[in-house]
């Protein structure tokens, strides 16, 4: 493990891969501080990018935009009271306040502080926890993978609001449905593509994601 992890340092700490975590930072935050437009939006602009380099520099890269998006969404929150993204939402409700204050350059601060501490300690967890992760995740047959999204589609209904619970199911059905569009790749059948081709291999993430 110590090894990886040394392997994985050298890897980080290259002149190359620290441009890239610059400037996904900066593209990050730049994009999140738009209202509406969150990491995932973030991501799904970087990856055509990402194509054409090294695989440790494009992960590097993506993972800058990210951390960067989901900071950037924060100063809109604190700055105009509205979040970049989901994320972003709780920072508004005392950000917002303190800049009304005057204070939003504090706000700001402890913005980035507690963005940089809770990256910084979430990705040493992980790094110590992937090995029983890795573990875990091998050990996952098809009723877990099955049971994992029974709960996931619960939990879609679960927290949404009061009186948006048919509203939230009707949504996780529409998103179902649209899954469900393209070859059946266990008997190579094609699934409500109308006859036409572009819908064989389904809607792509980068469409949804953008939509």
């Amino acid at each position: 493990m110590l090894d990886g992890i040394l392997q994985g340092l050298g890897t980080a700490l290259l002149p190359v891969n620290l441009m890239m975590v610059v400037l996904g930072c900066f593209v990050g935050t730049f994009i999140g501080m738009l209202p509406g437009l969150g990491p995932v939006t973030a991501i799904a602009l970087m990856i055509p990018i990402t194509y054409g380099l090294d695989p440790s520099s494009g992960i590097i890269l993506m993972a800058g935009v990210y951390y960067g998006a989901i900071f950037g969404g924060s100063t809109s929150s604190i700055l105009i009271n509205a979040p970049g993204c989901s994320a972003t939402v709780v920072t508004a409700f005392d950000g917002y306040p303190l800049a009304c204050k005057g204070q939003a350059g504090k706000a700001l601060a402890i913005a980035a502080y507690a963005s940089f501490t809770g990256g910084t300690l979430s990705a040493i967890m992980l790094m110590v926890a992937a090995p029983l992760l890795a573990r875990v995740s091998l050990s996952f047959q098809s009723a877990d993978y099955f049971a994992l999204m029974v709960l996931g589609l619960s939990a879609v209904a679960a927290f949404a609001g009061k009186g948006q619970v048919l509203k939230a199911l009707i949504m996780a059905l529409f998103g179902i449905m649209i899954s469900t569009i393209g070859i059946d790749r266990s008997v190579g059948v094609d699934r409500f593509t109308f006859g036409l081709p572009d819908l064989r291999d389904g809607f792509s993430f980068l469409l949804l994601a953008m939509a």
